[in-house]
């Protein structure tokens, strides 16, 4: 305002220009908050300025301000204004930089440092065996979570697991590459063994409150599947034969909530074609408008009717329909095995 009062020859009441200068400083630092924020919120804020500058003040006189007599006083007084406003916008933008800007640059590091280890810990799975066929992914939420999808052949068959760790950012990431390390290790042990090794070794690892919760399967060479469950979402079995579809569960503790806790699994017969699922709730808590989840039966339903197509169709057809379903705030993951 100082500025464009300049330009007409410091002829504008001194009342008038700092009002609007005082007007204007907290729209143009709404403007500035909502850099970020796209450009339809960007436009509005435009609009209000403009209002606020054309409408509510119409005895503004656009044409006067390249033309009109010149005032010494309000020239001075203009310009020393405006040196007092450049002055407090360095000082404010120092504070700015030291204080939100300094938490903001943190927190977009952090950000960073969580996708890139995501991407090196869990990428995208394929794998095939005389026996089995399976495909995986993990996409990630913009804050980042530790979902874990992995594959590991040993002499006790091939297993094949997903994890979903409790929290966002670098600490959820740390934890789910212990995990996977944890597991890997552990992983030509019984089943039932590889998750009390890991439970017993979580509490050094990790924070108090955080904990993982895990599907996993194994497939050996008698034809049956053990699978288990730490407070998991179900995994789906699809019967080629019969076009059916089974939910496998049975409840347990997550790992990490009690050390002393001893895991348990079950065996289930399965027959050529047939499909397992295992999957993470941010695919399942896909919400709505009105709040409805796409939940386990949608899962089942794209399952149903993608049975038969090659893996990575099903993932695809699954990530897609939550997402045409609503908004997920959590990492969507889905691991799908396939007995040949």
């Amino acid at each position: 305002m100082f500025f464009f009062d300049l330009l007409r020859g410091g002829t504008g009441k001194r009342g008038e220009v700092v009002l609007l200068a005082a007007i204007a400083a907290p729209v143009f630092t709404v403007l500035f908050l909502l850099r970020k924020r796209g450009t339809h919120q960007v436009a509005l804020g435009v609009t209000v300025t403009l209002l606020v500058l054309f409408v509510f003040f119409p005895r503004i006189d656009i044409g006067r301000f390249t033309s009109g007599p010149v005032s010494t006083f309000g020239v001075m007084f203009d310009g020393i204004a405006m040196f007092m406003m450049m002055g407090i916008g360095v000082q404010a933008y120092r504070t700015h930089i030291g204080t939100e800007g300094a938490r903001q640059l943190q927190a977009e590091a952090e950000l960073a440092l969580a996708h890139r280890l995501q991407r090196v810990l869990v990428p995208p799975i394929a794998f095939r065996s005389p026996t089995i066929e399976i495909y995986g992914r993990s996409i990630p939420s913009d804050r980042v979570g530790g979902d874990l999808v992995d594959v590991v052949p040993s002499d006790a068959g091939v297993l094949a697991y997903l994890i979903d760790v409790s929290g966002h950012g670098i600490p959820a990431g740390a934890l789910m590459g212990a995990i996977k390390a944890a597991m890997r290790s552990a992983a030509a042990l019984a089943l039932d063994e590889a998750l009390d090794t890991v439970n017993r070794v979580l509490p050094a690892v990790k924070e108090p409150a955080m904990y993982a919760t895990l599907a996993a399967a194994r497939f050996g060479a008698d034809g049956d599947v053990e699978y288990t469950l730490a407070g998991h979402l179900p995994i789906l079995h699809y019967r080629a034969a019969t076009g059916t579809i089974e939910a496998l569960t049975f409840p347990q503790f997550p790992l990490g909530f009690f050390e002393e806790t001893r895991y348990e699994t079950r065996r289930v017969a399965c027959a050529p074609h047939d499909v397992f699922v295992l999957f993470s709730d941010g695919i399942v808590e896909t919400a709505n408008a009105v709040d409805d989840q796409f939940g386990v039966d949608r899962i089942a339903a794209q399952l149903a009717a993608f049975s038969s197509r090659p893996l990575e169709e099903i993932v695809e057809a699954v990530i897609a329909a939550a997402a045409a379903h609503g908004t997920s705030h959590d990492d969507r993951s889905m691991l799908v095995v396939r007995v040949l």
